[in-house]
């Protein structure tokens, strides 16, 4: 797998693994990027020669690539982890996933996943999504926190997969962003697909898929500074990767703390991504007339933020 991306004026004489992390997203590490470069995996193709120093500066208009070597099946190991269990079944199970854990490993990153946690708590997953992702039915970006499903066996995991399939389960979030939507409330119908030049983004494109996202604005904050940022709550409609931060940028209020999709976010270093999976209901696959509706409080890095950003 090779990705192509180009330096911008923002990273015009950054560390080479400083920039290649900007680019790569969430998902990877410092310390993987550092090891795709010093294996020798980057390949700068102005001077069509490898990089494999990772303090070497990189200059505006270079072209870099970077050949992610394809991992042998992993042996997947359980690992003590932190998740906090919502609700229980036999066959499934509705989890708060912490932020800063990837729900499953990707492709050159062999760093703790969601799914190695699932597995020291629990003898039995669904294999239904491949060996790699043992009961994972859908997922989170690695910086996203909130409320995931996950299935114990293949029956659950088909049956909940047709249920987000449908669009038969609710998906509230709420994200404090940026600036603020133009209308109080409002539906964003954007296709979304993957970014014609920076590989690991997407972005609103006409032959994208359809994406559609109802927000309604729940409080702006108007700083001393003359700052503005507001809480957003959001319903999928569709599922689309990055859906929601890739539809309130386009609007021209980014979540905060979106380092892809935010030029400010290093401000908000200390608070991540303000983007939470709050909620998640559904009719129950199985038992007929019962309703499962699962919600979270909001995480305390929530709150600070909302009484700190007062006095930016």
């Amino acid at each position: 797998m090779r990705y192509k991306i180009q330096v911008s004026d923002e990273f015009h004489l950054s560390r080479l693994d400083l920039f290649l992390k900007s680019q790569a997203g969430e998902d990877l590490s410092r310390t993987v990027v550092q090891r795709w470069i010093e294996e020798g995996w980057v390949t700068n193709e102005t001077k069509n020669e490898l990089s494999t120093k990772n303090g070497s500066k990189v200059l505006l208009g270079e072209e870099y690539s970077i050949d992610i070597k394809e991992r042998p099946p992993s042996r997947l190991e359980p690992i003590p982890m932190d998740i906090p269990i919502l609700w229980e079944e036999d066959e499934f199970l509705i989890i708060h996933k912490k932020p800063g854990i990837s729900c499953h490993q990707g492709p050159g990153d062999d760093t703790p996943s969601l799914v190695n946690g699932l597995l020291y708590q629990f003898q039995n997953l669904s294999q239904a999504g491949g060996v790699n992702r043992p009961g994972i039915v859908h997922r989170l970006d690695k910086p996203t926190e909130g409320v995931l499903v996950v299935a114990k066996t293949d029956r659950a995991h088909v049956a909940l997969s047709r249920l987000f399939q449908e669009r038969k389960i609710e998906k509230e979030y709420l994200a404090w962003t940026l600036q603020s939507p133009p209308d109080a409330q409002g539906s964003i119908r954007l296709p979304i697909g993957r970014h014609p030049v920076e590989r690991i983004k997407m972005a609103v494109r006409e032959d994208g898929r359809p994406s559609v996202t109802h927000y309604e604005t729940q409080e702006i904050v108007h700083t001393a500074t003359g700052r503005k940022y507001s809480m957003v709550k959001l319903n999928l409609e569709t599922g689309r990767t990055h859906q929601i931060r890739v539809h309130l940028q386009k609007l021209g209020c980014p979540v905060v703390g979106d380092s892809l999709y935010s030029r400010s976010a290093k401000e908000y270093d200390s608070f991540g991504l303000l983007l939470l999976s709050r909620k998640l209901a559904f009719d129950h696959p199985f038992d007929p007339g019962k309703r499962i509706d699962v919600s979270i409080d909001l995480p305390e890095r929530f709150k600070v933020f909302s009484k700190k950003c007062r006095v930016y």
